[in-house]
């Protein structure tokens, strides 16, 4: 029994020390209880990385928002998220997100906030404002950066004009978007690290317009709902029609929409 017990203990120390060493290279106790299935990658500032491990528990910060309205909606991404539906943020952590301030007109900025709250009250995802960056505004922005730590970059909003962005060209007054990634283990997808660029010179214009700043404001949710995985619609009743008929406000398919973009499933840790 003595040389028995003596076993284990030199097994269990065996077993510590390969745990430690294996945590050192990188491995976590969430790879230990995946055992056998591999942590997924992604290139990262043309490193592979393995995906981050989603932290905390597995229960939505916020309600799950119930759809109460009917209209014309799409999806970015329409499938390819957790439980088969459309590619989605995860509900049970809170969406960072960051300000990149070069060219940002005066006075801009509350006018971020207040959209993102409607964002957030419309689909029942938490967000948390981490503040300014010294980050460039790009859609070529990698989704793992040093200057974020061992995790996925948050939201990004910032500002550019046309001379930087082509994109932004002609009536176009903001982009927005994300990343669908998988999770750090199985086939399921989430969105990550999303951009938005807003055009500093039609954002300067709508502010000194009547009515301008409502306008500005929903320019800015509209591209937000794009980064929460909202596709353009056809319906000109709606905010998220590919042009802004100067409404202000969500659309009921909008609203939809956004309910649904917020009711995906928890990743697993």
């Amino acid at each position: 029994m003595k040389s028995l017990a003596r076993i284990l203990g030199i097994a269990a120390v065996a077993a510590m020390l390969l745990a430690a060493g294996a945590w050192w290279r990188g491995v976590t106790w969430s790879d230990v209880e995946h055992w056998g299935t591999p942590r997924n990658v992604i290139d990262a500032e043309g490193v592979t990385v393995r995906i981050p491990v989603a932290s905390g528990p597995a229960e939505r910060i916020l309600p799950q928002v119930a759809p109460t309205t009917t209209g014309e909606h799409a999806f970015l991404f329409p499938s390819g998220g957790e439980g088969g539906g459309p590619v989605r943020y995860d509900p049970c952590r809170p969406l960072a997100y960051v300000l990149s301030p070069s060219l940002m007109p005066e006075g801009f900025e509350p006018l971020i906030h207040e959209a993102v709250a409607q964002v957030s009250a419309a689909t029942g995802l938490s967000f948390a404002y981490e503040g300014r960056t010294d980050e460039p505004v790009s859609f070529d922005r990698a989704p793992i950066q040093e200057r974020y730590g061992e995790r996925f970059a948050p939201i990004v909003v910032g500002f550019q004009n046309e001379g930087q962005n082509p994109d932004l060209a002609g009536t176009v007054t903001g982009l927005g978007g994300s990343s669908a990634v998988p999770g750090a283990y199985g086939d399921a997808r989430f969105l990550r690290a999303g951009v938005v660029v807003l055009d500093d010179e039609d954002m300067q214009r709508l502010l000194s317009e009547p009515g301008g700043t409502d306008l500005a404001r929903a320019v800015v949710a509209h591209e937000l709902a794009h980064v929460v995985g909202l596709a353009h619609v056809v319906d000109t009743s709606e905010l998220m029609h590919e042009s802004n008929l100067r409404l202000t406000d969500w659309g009921p398919g909008d609203l939809e929409g956004l309910a649904l973009a917020g009711a995906g499933g928890c990743e697993r840790t």
